[in-house]
């Protein structure tokens, strides 16, 4: 288990992060910032004075600076020569799952994102961010409002803390086996976390790979119900 410092800044609106991502990859392409009229056409809207509310927010949460009476006037926050950094990526916070128990109901949405470096997802295929409601796995670093790095992936061995879906129910657990059982463990010295001890029915959303302190979050009890789909029973 690895934890990480996160370079952190005020919540993006699912709007607001495509916009974050649109600038940076004109950037990447061209390496200049991009006009009101190329970024309304890569947002697919004829309407600039949306475009201009998500820069005043992006601008307002420091993600840009905007310098005036140019045409090309973008600059992102903490970037290279060419106002872009390579080094980062935006990853969505998909709500929250519950390691207390299994009292997470399946929710689709989320609304904020974190900005992480490459390098600590690099080679792991498809990363999403939850945050922790419980704190059945305090042993393990695992606070309520933490950030929890996630590998969509189905594949998973004992001894891997895994995002399990049981129904409609999602929980971060630690998984085991005995006796032809399926045990997903709490980490906790708390008495009252206990095993949930399961058949085979159940889903494997994904595997933890990182946990990011977090402790001033205010954490809801949701989780988006995108981790159930294109996973088949462990």
């Amino acid at each position: 288990m690895i934890w990480y410092n996160v370079y952190m800044q005020q919540p993006l609106t699912p709007k607001q992060a495509k916009l974050y991502a649109i600038i940076k990859q004109f950037n990447e392409e061209y390496q200049r910032s991009p006009t009101i009229r190329e970024l309304c056409n890569r947002m697919e809207t004829k309407w600039p004075n949306a475009v201009y509310e998500l820069l005043n927010a992006l601008e307002t949460k420091g993600y840009i600076v905007r310098r005036k009476n140019a045409k090309r006037n973008i600059d992102l926050r903490n970037t290279d020569s060419f106002g872009l950094s390579t080094q980062t990526v935006l990853i969505p916070v998909r709500a929250s799952v519950g390691c207390d128990n299994l009292n997470i109901v399946a929710d689709e949405r989320y609304d904020e994102t974190i900005e992480i470096d490459r390098s600590i997802i690099a080679g792991k295929g498809d990363i999403a961010a939850v945050r922790a409601v419980g704190n059945s796995m305090n042993d393990a670093n695992i606070n309520e409002g933490d950030y929890i790095l996630i590998q969509l992936t189905q594949d998973a061995n004992v001894g891997d803390r895994i995002v399990a879906i049981i129904g409609d129910m999602v929980t971060v657990k630690k998984l085991d086996r005995k006796d032809g059982f399926v045990i997903l463990r709490p980490e906790s010295t708390d008495p009252k976390y206990k095993p949930i001890i399961l058949n085979e029915n159940f889903k494997i959303a994904g595997k933890v790979i990182g946990v990011i302190s977090n402790p001033a979050a205010v954490v809801t009890e949701v989780v988006p119900d995108k981790f159930t789909n294109n996973n088949s029973n462990l």
